[in-house]
């Protein structure tokens, strides 16, 4: 149910700096997390573009924190490559369809339902667990995590912190083998300047072909 409502919030983010409206779903976060004693702030750099940062603080303090970050934007969508509407979240032979059902709006409820749940249970952890959905991950995270970071860092860092996916299996050798990724999404611009002669795709060999 989070996960469709979440789905239906379009919280479209095209690259511009009023795209997102991602505080829709900080809101829809909000009143679902929204319970005695649980501390929650919502941060919006830009008109719109809404993030929620939730806060179990630990007992102990030098046990290490936990933090588990969902964003809540999703990308454009073309209407012609869909077979259902893409933002009604239906629900259909046990499948959740719509934008973001994947990525990663799942794995932003999945991890909502989990602190909703803790909370529910009075859990206390001794080392501080946090909660985030923010704004702005698909491009370049801007309103979203770059801003908590550079202006709120106290409030979002932590020892550890559990993201989108994490990597994927590889099937190398034996037992799990899982990547370790940093900074998996950011930008470099680079000019790049080659020189050579033209040349064509069946005489590739022998040539200083610029595209090779």
């Amino acid at each position: 149910d989070l996960l469709q409502h979440l789905i239906r919030n379009q919280c479209v983010n095209d690259g511009t700096p009023a795209s997102g409206q991602e505080v829709r779903s900080v809101e829809t976060l909000e009143s679902y997390l929204r319970a005695p004693g649980v501390e929650m702030v919502r941060y919006e750099p830009a008109p719109g573009r809404g993030s929620l940062v939730l806060r179990i603080e630990g007992t102990d303090t030098t046990a290490p924190s936990l933090h588990l970050m969902g964003h809540t934007d999703v990308v454009p969508v073309t209407l012609a490559g869909w077979r259902h509407d893409p933002f009604g979240g239906e629900l259909i032979d046990g499948e959740v369809w719509g934008r973001g059902a994947i990525d990663m709006l799942d794995v932003t409820a999945s991890m909502a339902v989990a602190v909703k749940h803790l909370v529910a249970s009075g859990f206390r952890p001794k080392g501080t667990l946090i909660y985030s959905a923010v704004a702005d991950e698909e491009a370049l995270g801007t309103y979203g995590a770059q801003w908590l970071t550079e202006n709120k860092w106290d409030e979002v860092k932590s020892d550890y912190l559990v993201t989108e996916f994490g990597g994927a299996r590889l099937p190398i050798g034996t037992g799990a083998k899982l990547p370790i990724m940093t900074a998996e999404k950011g930008s470099q611009w680079t000019r790049l300047r080659v020189k050579g002669t033209p040349g064509h795709g069946s005489m590739l060999y022998k040539s200083d072909n610029a595209l090779v």
